[in-house]
């Protein structure tokens, strides 16, 4: 339970600061740029989301790879890690290229026109001329978390959110640079957190057998994390779409303002499902069932108060929230408010459903952790909003995400029940 608690709270709190930068971006271009500044953030999120979950994939699913051959004794276990700075740098330079000669085609995709359209633009090529710090942060928190060193991660991601805010508020605020000021501030800080973890002792280094084999595993094992993010992004455009029509730029807003406000909710939870992952990996390597099991338990309750916690915030306090983002606007009070309270309510199933993601990819069953992810971020949740939306206007919009959620979860439990079975059916055999 110690080493529970440990790796959990620290990934937990490192999850909660990488987090905070965002909103932070949120505060001071609502406060300090105005509502087209919001609406462009919001309209270039789906891209910083893809980046982001690019890193993840390669974080998660080279981390996973790593503690199972690792924890197996195998002498070329390092090898995955060079693998992962392989696919890093590839997949970084392809978003770098987007940014210097796609940015404002990218804008437009993404709906962005008139006074919305320059600042979507710069946010979207500064975003992408980052990417390799973004996507090489991610890989090696990863990897320093499941090096046994989750307190190096956790302040690897703190001290990169707590230089975020300090850079947003001197070029917002102080050098009054806008939009541009924002976004640089954003793609700097993983620079604070890629120094952290390179900083220490590490059990993982560079190596050279068979790098290649390692691609197709790293990114089986990572790629529900990926669709995480993903589903995130396409979540975003398709609101985004529907809110252009049910209650133009201003709802677009008001979402800006409920979906920045639920990236820490969802961070938080993630980090929980993050923090069990390599306690799980070492188990399945064991083959530990007992254990297995025991940290999957602790997980579930975990995610449950969590997610209760937020939902509960989110019903008694949701006026103040919104008014922190609003700058006194009350059509964009109006429409936040009841929205917040509304798509919160995923979080009393969502934290599982991420636990039992991380579960899957943590016990080498990435097929299943692949087909959850799809399931509550893509699959399910589009056809929810559409139809929602069609029936009960910005009301069902809101319930779109929380419904989604309750019906992956039966799917997750259900995947999980089929695992129980076979592997019963394995023990009868024998």
């Amino acid at each position: 339970m110690r080493k529970y608690l440990r790796f959990v709270s620290q990934s937990v709190l490192g999850m909660l600061g990488l987090s905070v930068y965002i909103l932070a971006d949120t505060f001071f271009i609502a406060n300090y740029i105005g509502a087209d500044g919001l609406a462009s953030l919001n309209l270039a999120l789906p891209i910083y989301g893809i980046i982001n979950g690019t890193g993840l994939l390669i974080g998660i699913g080279g981390g996973v790879r790593y503690t199972l051959r690792h924890t197996r004794g195998d002498e070329n276990a390092d090898s995955v890690f060079t693998a992962s700075l392989l696919m890093g740098a590839v997949l970084s330079f392809i978003y770098v290229l987007c940014g210097v000669f796609g940015a404002e085609h990218l804008a437009r995709l993404l709906g962005a026109s008139g006074t919305v359209l320059q600042p979507t633009t710069v946010y979207l090529k500064v975003c992408c001329l980052f990417s390799p710090f973004f996507i090489l942060n991610n890989i090696l928190t990863a990897f320093t978390r499941n090096d046994d060193a989750p307190g190096r991660a956790m302040a690897a991601m703190l001290t990169g959110s707590f230089a975020n805010i300090v850079m947003d508020w001197y070029m917002v605020c102080v050098l009054n640079a806008g939009m541009l000021g924002a976004v640089l501030a954003t793609g700097m800080s993983p620079i604070f957190g890629v120094a952290i973890c390179l900083t220490r002792k590490r059990g993982y280094h560079i190596g050279k057998h068979r790098i290649f084999e390692e691609i197709p595993k790293i990114s089986a094992a990572g790629f529900s994390a990926f669709i995480g993010e993903f589903s995130s992004t396409v979540v975003i455009l398709v609101f985004n779409y529907l809110l252009l029509s049910l209650a133009g730029s201003t709802g677009v807003a008001a979402y800006g303002i409920i979906a920045n406000v639920a990236l820490v909710a969802t961070a938080v939870l993630t980090g929980a499902a993050q923090g069990v992952q390599p306690l799980i990996s070492i188990a399945f390597a064991e083959q530990d069932r007992r254990t297995l099991t025991k940290q999957t338990r602790r997980g579930v309750v975990t995610a449950v108060l969590l997610g209760a916690l937020f939902t509960v915030g989110a019903l008694l306090f949701p006026q103040q929230v919104t008014a922190v983002f609003s700058k006194g606007s009350a059509e964009l009070t109006a429409l936040a408010v009841p929205g917040l309270m509304l798509y919160f309510l995923n979080n009393l199933v969502s934290g599982v459903n991420l636990l039992l993601i991380a579960r899957f990819a943590a016990a080498e069953r990435s097929r299943d952790a692949a087909v959850l992810s799809l399931l509550r971020g893509v699959i399910l949740v589009v056809p929810c909003a559409v139809v929602l939306a069609n029936i009960f206007g910005l009301t069902g919009l809101w319930l779109a995400v929380p419904t989604a959620e309750v019906l992956s979860l039966l799917c997750g439990l259900y995947l999980l029940y089929r695992e129980k079975k076979s592997e019963k059916t394995a023990l009868q055999a024998v």
